[in-house]
């Protein structure tokens, strides 16, 4: 098999492996929030999503460390150089068994504080014990420690070598069994800490079955061998371009905990994040793997074919995000509406909310192809300082939003982080536009810029009809109907956005498509 077409079989199995996982990942991921709060209530499931978002910031002790391992393998992985290979998966190992101690420490300390500067109520409107709230972030942290301790290094080195559809087909596994957990154990009465603990030991599985695939693909690989600990030299620099992401993305919750401490206005915003979770799933399916494709085409030193690649994926990438978000601008509050009938302790009837998440979403997300390349390239120092204004933007401009929302409700305040997060992300925006196309691709900024507006162009050509001349939906099958419509309509109007605008990346992505299929 060539070069070319096994990177295509690479990238259509990984595809095809993380779609089956996030329509999976979705369909079942909205069944928790529902269950936790109707057996737990509203509260609950609040700080359910704040203490996720706690401990995702507590996975920051990882960042960079994945990406420059992967930049490290993928030279050694086209050269077949075992032996560079394992001392580099060798020095990875080495690395995460620090951050699995240091993430520890984090969560045990954060399960000390945390009960006593956010009040928790159940069911019922009762206080819950500091005792339990302590013991439900032990819970909950245990998958993070264990994946660090165990799991983290073979993840590095199917992904660099594009094999990331194995992890997605194990982890549907996990994430089914989990799921079974949180149907069966709520119904029989089970506290919440059983029932997250439950769910936190299903990652046993992974490194299990993980284990004996490398063993048996990558038999000349030892994980033990003297550790190249030069050829994760580059973390820092990649540290602070996954830490700004990291903080960034969790910043709304964690602003929204520190200045409302309401639990319940949190799980309103845990439900309205969970729709744009699923949206950044179905574009994941797309991207999973590429960033390994991309980084062998660098390496390969083609540079013809490295653009034409990513000009291709940038479109489709651009056309599919146009599409969701415009469909969800529409749907959105109706299916909040819908999805928390019967539950009355919080009011999830927010649409200002609602949009702006949206939005927020939306500006991350069409930058998602620039910052792949970023990845891919390793080129993470020169974006520092990009990074790290987005995160003082964030920071800053959100405590204050916050703060001053806040006089006139919790609502406000949140409203008020939300936007400053996406402030936050319209400038890093403009920042990887001014050098990821020039300095990584070699092609003009203004590209990608364009399609860019064309996202914002079909998002309101298919949102401000609807918006203003459609009824919302009452039931579930309306909703369902309405969103059958949609799909194909948002299709329509961005394929011939794209047309007009961007009429030659359009004609290559198809005949690429076309391609791909008749083999």
């Amino acid at each position: 098999m060539s070069q070319e077409r096994s990177r295509t079989v690479r990238f259509v199995q990984n595809t095809l492996s993380t779609a089956i996982y996030q329509i999976t990942a979705m369909m079942l991921g909205m069944i928790t929030p529902r269950l936790m709060m109707l057996y737990y209530g509203s509260g609950v499931n609040g700080v359910i999503v704040s203490i996720t978002d706690f401990l995702s910031y507590f996975r920051m002790v990882e960042a960079g460390l994945a990406a420059t391992a992967m930049h490290a393998l993928y030279q050694p992985l086209a050269d077949k150089d075992d032996s560079a290979i394992s001392s580099i998966v060798s020095a990875a190992r080495t690395f995460y068994l620090k951050v699995g101690w240091i993430f520890s420490a984090l969560t045990i300390v954060f399960a000390l504080i945390y009960p006593l500067v956010v009040p928790v109520t159940g069911l019922e409107g009762e206080l819950k014990s500091t005792l339990s709230v302590m013991l439900l972030i032990l819970a909950m942290g245990v998958s993070g420690a264990f994946e660090f301790f165990t799991l983290s290094r073979y993840r590095v080195l199917l992904n660099a070598d594009q094999r990331a559809y194995i992890i997605s087909l194990i982890s549907m596994v996990t994430l089914m069994l989990s799921t079974l957990f949180i149907v069966a154990l709520p119904y029989i009465g089970a506290d919440v800490v059983i029932v997250q603990l439950c769910v936190s030991l299903t990652i046993v599985i992974r490194p299990i079955f993980l284990s004996r695939y490398v063993a048996k693909h990558y038999p000349r690989i030892d994980a033990y061998a003297k550790p190249n600990v030069a050829a994760m030299s580059g973390r820092k620099d990649a540290l602070i371009f996954e830490l700004t992401q990291i903080l960034t993305q969790g910043a709304g919750v964690i602003l929204a905990t520190l200045i409302t401490r309401d639990t319940l206005i949190l799980s309103v915003y845990g439900v309205y994040h969970m729709v744009t979770i699923g949206l950044g799933g179905i574009l994941k399916m797309g991207t999973t793997g590429v960033y390994a494709i991309f980084g062998n085409l660098i390496v390969s030193g083609d540079r013809g074919r490295f653009q034409r690649a990513y000009r291709d994926f940038e479109c489709l990438f651009q056309l599919i995000c146009a599409v969701l978000f415009g469909v969800a601008t529409v749907l959105i509050v109706p299916f909040v509406n819908l999805y928390t009938h019967g539950i009355n302790d919080a009011n999830y009837n927010l649409p200002i909310l609602g949009f702006l998440i949206i939005l927020d979403a939306l500006t991350y997300q069409c930058r998602i192809p620039l910052d792949l390349m970023v990845s891919a390239s390793g080129a993470f120092r020169d974006l520092r300082k990009q990074s790290i204004w987005q995160v003082a933007i964030t920071f800053v401009l959100g405590t204050a939003l916050g703060l001053i929302g806040f006089q006139f409700g919790t609502v406000h305040a949140v409203c008020g982080i939300v936007a400053a997060v996406c402030i936050a992300n319209i400038v890093r925006l403009c920042t990887q536009l001014a050098y990821v196309p020039r300095r990584i691709i070699g092609l003009p900024w203004q590209l990608s810029a364009r399609r860019m507006l064309g996202i914002l162009i079909v998002v309101l050509l298919i949102s401000v009809p609807c918006l203003l001349l459609i009824s919302p939906p009452q039931r579930f099958f309306t909703w369902v109907m309405y969103a059958a419509v949609l799909v194909p309509y948002g299709a329509a109007i961005a394929l011939a956005v794209a047309w007009l605008f961007d009429r030659e990346a359009l004609k290559s992505l198809i005949s690429r498509l076309r391609n791909l299929l008749s083999r």
